[in-house]
């Protein structure tokens, strides 16, 4: 239990309201006001400064208060008087806070449970009964809060609500017509003006006023004038961002480092990631293995493995190979002939004067991509039979039709991507490499993976 912050006011306050269904010590105070709770020694203060703390039936926080601001206290029976008697014996154990916590849960003191369970807890993160009863849940080896479990469904907490993020996302926009964020705007395209200087003082400057920004107003102004520019400024609001404490910030980085083209803005997006601490940067990164977008799946897969992230490998594993069905142009049929002549690319479409002809495929990581170009002026030229005469009257040649109706049509097709930043990331985090055999990777995680060495502890129930 921490030392409380509380203003008395408040807190005379907040004790009017359940006064009447909280018995406890009556506690009157110098200057005519009173709360309900118990006194007791306050164990960080010293004793000369003679304060202690009032422990209240409702609430996590107690009083912090000066022995002679208590005018006189009027004892009244209450489950207080037992609970500061068994939490003055309270051994420094995950277990004696998870006990005490359950005995204040079966005596009508639930915020006090939560206290010690959330004690519990900070003892020791692998307590499982103490994690239950906060409301967590274990999930690929790691427990995740009631607001890890909201973070999991899309939410994001804006102005004390959880909302999805398209909510927040259309009031930021609203709130970018501020005249702070219109400020902040100013400042830094100023200061973007500085790093694009040819003086090197004037350019060292502006990146020192940069890192030097500290309020999470300037995120969104940030990414406006920073994040289209050239890699050197994105570069340069990768290490700003990261010099900006909170969550907002972390999910910034994460999101830019999954837009990101460029290799070497990624590392130092990646570099500041890894000096942050906040659980949205491996949720995120992993929610992002979902997405449709197969460069985006490799650039979390990327990150993931890079931030050490052991307990992504079974969401890893789910995206090692991917298929999805998309509608493409393909030949309306027949074979694939050859061009002219000097042409080998296959045709895919000719209307009597101009043939266009595929390329072959462009391969990246993740990726595979064909292109087309056109060869004009081949009237009078078959290039269904490498430039022989055109057949008249009927219309048809050696190779098929060649009117204006011949071109490419939709079709469905499926694509399987062999996903290379996945593999990586799973050769990292686990030391294996079945490459890209599904069924062996997960034999082997069943069988020897353990994201979490030390096992989860329970206490015995009777």
């Amino acid at each position: 239990m921490g030392r409380g912050a509380v203003g008395v006011g408040l807190s005379l306050v907040l004790s009017a309201c359940w006064a009447e269904n909280a018995p406890a010590d009556r506690i009157v105070l110098r200057g005519g006001g009173q709360v309900q709770g118990k006194v007791i020694p306050d164990p960080e203060a010293k004793e000369k400064e003679g304060r202690v703390l009032v422990i209240l039936p409702r609430g996590k926080t107690p009083l912090s208060l000066r022995r002679d601001q208590i005018l006189s206290v009027e004892p009244k029976a209450s489950p207080l008087d037992e609970y500061a008697a068994r939490r003055a014996k309270l051994e420094p154990t995950a277990r004696s806070d998870y006990e005490l916590g359950l005995w204040c849960e079966g005596n009508d003191l639930p915020d006090l449970a939560e206290v010690h369970y959330e004690a519990a807890v900070r003892r020791d993160p692998d307590f499982a009964d103490a994690r239950l009863k906060l409301g967590h849940e274990e999930r690929d080896g790691r427990w995740l809060s009631p607001d890890d479990l909201r973070k999991e469904r899309g939410l994001v907490l804006h102005k004390g609500r959880w909302v999805p993020e398209s909510e927040k996302e259309k009031d930021d926009a609203r709130a970018e017509e501020s005249a702070g964020f219109a400020s902040w705007v100013r400042r830094i395209r100023t200061l973007a003006l500085g790093l694009r200087s040819e003086d090197a003082a004037a350019r060292r400057d502006a990146e020192s006023q940069l890192v030097e920004i500290r309020d999470p107003e300037a995120i969104g102004p940030l990414v406006k004038v920073l994040g289209g520019q050239e890699p050197d400024l994105r570069t340069a609001l990768a290490r700003a961002l990261g010099e900006i404490p909170g969550e907002l910030a972390a999910r910034t980085l994460v999101d830019r480092l999954l837009g990101e083209s460029e290799g070497p803005v990624r590392e130092a997006l990646i570099g500041e990631l890894k000096r942050r601490e906040e659980p949205i940067v491996a949720s995120r990164l992993v929610r992002a293995l979902k997405s449709s977008d197969v460069a985006v799946l490799n650039r979390a897969a990327w990150a993931l493995g890079q931030l050490d992230v052991f307990s992504s490998v079974p969401r890893l594993l789910d995206v090692l190979i991917t298929s999805e069905e998309r509608v493409v142009l393909v030949p309306s049929g027949g074979p694939a002939y050859g061009g002219g002549p000097g042409v080998t690319d296959p045709l895919i479409a000719y209307n009597g004067s101009s043939a266009a002809y595929m390329t072959g495929p462009v391969v990246a990581p993740g990726a595979v991509a064909f292109g087309a170009y056109v060869v004009p002026n081949t009237v009078g030229l078959d290039p269904f039979t490498n430039g022989a005469p055109i057949s008249v009257g009927n219309g048809m040649s050696a190779g098929g039709t060649v009117g204006a109706d011949r071109g490419p049509q939709p079709a469905l097709v499926t694509f399987t991507s062999r996903n290379v930043e996945v593999l990586g990331a799973l050769n990292r985090l686990t030391g294996q490499d079945f490459g890209y055999d599904v069924p062996g990777w997960r034999a082997w995680v069943s069988r020897s993976f353990n994201p979490r060495p030390a096992p989860a502890r329970r206490v015995p129930q009777p």
